[in-house]
C-alpha cells in the first residue's frame, strides 16, 4: 500500500513549474486570444467571464498533468521510450521549422477563429475546438496548435514501438536492435504521414490515437497492467471524435468482452459508455444548433446528384413522388443544373446557396428515406458514383503553398496572428509539394506515383490480407483488433463527401503499421532459424 501511495504523491517541483506556467499563461494568451475575464459590465460579458475562468481553471488541471507528466517521463520512462519522443519530434520539429507555420488548408482557419474566443466550432467536433484551445494557452500562435499535436503523436510512436519491442525482448537485445527500430518506424515515416502530422485536423491525431487504442487491446490484453480507466476514456475520445467511429460502441464492448470472457472488463465496459455519452451529448446539441442537419446532409450529396439524374430521367409516378421529397430540402432543379454543368454534389452544396431548402426536421426525414428508396431503385448508379470516389480518394483539399500569397480572407487574417510567417516561403513551398509529391513547377501537377502514395487501397488490402492469414491460422485477438480497424472502410465508402485522402487516413496508417510490424516479425522468425540452423 505504500508504493501505491508514494506512486500518486505529485512531484512538488513540477507543482511549482505548473503553477507558474498557469500564472505566466494571462500574459502569453493576449498575444492571441480575444476573449473576456473580469468584466461585469453586462451580462453578456459576465457569462463570457466565468466560461473564461472555467477554461482557465481546466487548463491549470492539464498544466499540472503535463508537467507531472515530464517529470515522470524524465525520471521513469526506459530508454527506449525516450530516444524515440525525442528522435521523431525532432524530426517532425524540423519539418515544422521548414514549412513553418505548418500546413493550413480550409476548415482550421474557422477552428482557430472560434478557438481565440474560446468558442467551440461543432462541424469539426467541439474536441478539435478543446484541443486547439489548450494548444494555444501552451504555445500561443497557430503553429503551437502543430507544434502541441506532433508532441503528442511522437509519445503514442514511442508507446507503440515500446509495445512492439517489450513483445519480443529477446530478440530485440541483439545486434540488430538499429533494424528493429527502423522496421517499426518506417510507417510514421512515409510522406502522407509527415505531411498528416503538419495539418491541424482532427484526422491527424485520432488515426493515431485508434492506433494506439487498438495496440494496446493486442498487447496488454494478457497483462491487465493498465489502470481502469485508460482504455475506456481512449476509447470514448476515438469513439466521438470523428463521426464514422461511432460504430467503436458496439466494438470495444465486445472486444474487452472477448478478452475478458464476460467478466474482467465489465466495470471498464460500463466506464465506457458512461464517457462516450458524456462526450457525445454536448457534439450533437452543439450540432443542432449551429448547423443543423447540414453536416449529415454533406454525407450523402455526392451519390445525391447521379441519383436525382437517374430519377428524372426515368420519370415514372414513383420518381416523382421521390423527386419532391428531395426537392423539399435540396433543389431538384438546381441539382440537375449542376449535373448538366459537371458539379459535384459537394461542390453545390458550398457554392450555391439556392442549392438548400429552409426545411423542417419532419421533411428533413423524409428526404433521407426518400434518398435510400433512390438507392434501392437505383443501385447501380450508386455504387457506381461511391466506386469512383473511393478509387479517386487521394485528394488534399486547399493548394496550402498559396497560403502567404493569395488575398483569400482565411488567408489575409490568418497573417496578422503571431509568428504566422514562414522562415523562408520558398523553402516552404518547395517542402511541401516534396512531402505532396507535386512537381516543382507546379502544385497542382502530380507527380506519376502520387495516387498510388496517397492511396489507402494497399493499406485496405493489407489488412484483408493479414486478416484472412489470421483466420486461417485461428488467431482470434489480433483477427478482431483489425477487423474492427476494417469496418470503418465500408462506413467511408457509404458516406464519404468527397473525394478526399483524410477520410482514410487512419486506416492507412494503421494498414502500413500492420505491414512493417509483420515485417519485424518475420525479420525475428529469421534470425531464430539461423541460430538454431532449422527451417521455417
Amino acid at each position: 500500500m505504500k508504493q501505491e501511495k508514494k506512486g500518486l504523491q505529485l512531484d512538488k517541483t513540477a507543482l511549482v513549474i505548473s503553477c507558474v506556467h498557469f500564472l505566466l499563461s494571462f500574459w502569453t494568451d493576449h498575444f492571441i486570444f480575444r476573449y473576456v475575464v473580469f468584466d461585469f459590465s453586462s451580462v453578456k460579458n459576465i457569462v463570457k467571464s466565468i466560461e473564461t475562468c472555467g477554461v482557465k481553471l481546466v487548463f491549470l488541471f492539464l498544466l499540472i498533468a503535463v508537467w507531472q507528466g515530464i517529470f515522470y517521463v524524465c525520471k521513469k520512462a526506459d530508454r527506449t521510450f525516450k530516444r524515440v519522443v525525442l528522435g521523431y519530434f525532432l524530426l517532425m520539429l524540423v519539418f515544422l521549422l521548414l514549412t513553418w507555420p505548418g500546413i493550413w488548408r480550409m476548415d482550421e482557419f474557422g477552428i482557430l477563429s472560434s478557438a481565440v474566443q474560446l468558442f467551440p466550432h461543432f462541424w469539426q467536433n467541439y474536441i478539435t475546438s478543446v484541443f486547439y484551445i489548450f494548444s494555444l494557452m501552451l504555445f500561443p500562435f497557430p503553429a503551437g496548435v502543430i507544434l502541441t499535436q506532433i508532441i503528442c503523436i511522437s509519445l503514442i510512436v514511442a508507446r507503440l514501438v515500446t509495445l512492439c519491442l517489450s513483445a519480443e525482448p529477446a530478440y530485440t537485445e541483439n545486434k540488430k536492435r538499429s533494424i528493429c527500430y527502423l522496421l517499426l518506424l518506417l510507417p510514421f515515416l512515409l510522406l502522407p504521414v509527415l505531411d498528416s502530422n503538419l495539418y491541424p485536423m482532427r484526422v491527424s491525431l485520432h488515426a493515431f490515437l485508434e492506433l494506439w487504442l487498438l495496440a494496446e487491446l493486442y498487447f496488454n490484453w494478457k497483462k491487465n497492467t493498465m489502470p481502469a480507466w485508460y482504455l475506456p476514456v481512449l476509447a470514448a475520445v476515438v469513439t466521438v471524435w470523428r463521426t464514422e467511429a461511432i460504430y467503436y460502441v458496439v466494438c470495444f464492448p465486445l472486444l474487452l468482452l472477448w478478452i475478458g470472457r464476460g467478466k474482467k472488463y465489465r466495470k471498464q465496459i460500463l466506464l465506457y459508455l458512461m464517457c462516450t455519452v458524456i462526450l457525445f451529448v454536448p457534439q450533437k446539441l452543439g450540432e443542432k444548433i449551429t448547423s443543423g442537419s447540414q453536416y449529415e446532409l454533406t454525407s450523402v450529396v455526392l451519390p445525391l446528384v447521379p441519383l436525382v439524374e437517374a430519377a428524372h430521367e426515368t420519370d415514372t409516378a414513383v420518381d416523382r413522388q421521390l423527386l419532391a421529397e428531395i426537392d423539399k430540402v435540396v433543389s431538384v432543379e438546381v441539382t440537375l443544373e449542376g449535373a448538366r454543368e459537371g458539379k459535384t454534389g459537394i461542390n453545390l452544396f458550398w457554392s450555391r446557396p439556392d442549392f438548400q431548402r429552409t426545411y423542417t426536421d419532419k421533411e428533413f426525414a423524409s428526404f433521407k428515406q426518400a434518398y435510400y428508396k433512390l438507392i434501392l431503385r437505383y443501385p447501380a448508379v450508386f455504387l457506381k458514383e461511391r466506386f469512383e470516389t473511393f478509387v479517386s480518394s487521394t485528394g488534399l483539399l486547399e493548394n496550402t503553398t498559396e497560403l502567404f500569397t493569395a488575398s483569400v480572407p482565411n488567408y489575409v487574417t490568418f497573417r496578422q496572428y503571431p509568428l504566422s510567417s514562414p522562415i523562408s516561403d520558398q523553402t516552404r513551398t518547395a517542402v511541401i509539394k516534396g512531402l505532396e509529391l507535386r512537381t516543382q513547377k507546379d502544385y497542382t501537377q502530380k507527380l506519376a506515383v502520387t495516387d498510388l502514395v496517397y492511396s489507402a487501397l494497399p493499406a485496405i488490402l493489407i489488412l484483408l490480407i493479414a486478416s484472412v492469414i489470421l483466420l486461417i491460422r485461428k488467431k482470434w485477438l489480433p483477427l478482431f483488433v483489425l477487423l474492427t480497424a476494417l469496418v470503418k472502410v465500408p462506413l467511408v465508402f457509404l458516406t464519404a463527401p468527397s473525394r478526399l485522402f483524410m477520410y482514410y487516413y487512419s486506416v492507412y496508417l494503421i494498414g502500413y503499421a500492420v505491414l512493417f510490424y509483420s515485417i519485424f516479425l518475420l525479420t525475428k522468425k529469421k534470425t531464430k532459424t539461423s541460430k538454431t540452423g532449422g527451417s521455417l
